[in-house]
Order: C-alpha cells, then structure tokens, then sequence
C-alpha cells in the first residue's frame, strides 16, 4: 500500500465515524486520523516553490530548503526542516 492508498483509506474511515459512527471508533478518533493523514501527506514527495536556487521553499509550510547550489550551502535537503515534508528536486 502506498501513501496515497492509505490516505483515502483513513479518509474514507473517517467519513464513516462522521456519517454514522463505528463501535471500535467515535468521534475523539477523528483528530487522531487526521494527524495521521496529514503525516502520510508529507511522505509525498513535491516540488519546492520557487525559480532561484537560493530562494527554494518548502510547499507545506513555505520555510527556506537548502538546495545544494550557491555559497552559502552544498547541502540539498530532501526533506523539509521544519515541517517534515518530502522534497522533489528535479
């Protein structure tokens, strides 16, 4: 199962404790499953934000990602500091 496979699944779980509930779930569980969908989003690679290298931003939560190229760093991260998602460098 892949990220995007699990991703609906948790959503498709969390529509039905909102239309009609489950015993093994009720509502305290919604922001557990929405946490864990959120995480499962971050494990999506995507492509920063930006044309420059030096100005390369994370498309979660828009904080700066060293992309390997200028002075100032050599280092390309594949993962964003600040908020965990996964970065697509083409």
């Amino acid at each position: 199962m892949n990220p995007e496979e699990a991703i609906e699944e948790l959503e498709n779980a969390t529509l039905l404790i909102i239309a009609n509930g489950k015993d093994w779930m009720d509502e305290r569980d919604l922001p557990v499953l929405k946490m864990a969908i959120d995480a499962l989003k971050k494990q999506i690679p995507r492509k920063p934000i930006g044309e420059h290298y030096a100005h390369m931003r994370c498309p979660s939560c828009n904080h700066r990602i060293p992309s390997g190229q200028g002075s100032s760093s050599r280092r390309r991260d594949n993962w964003c500091n600040y908020c965990g998602q996964k970065i697509l460098w083409e």
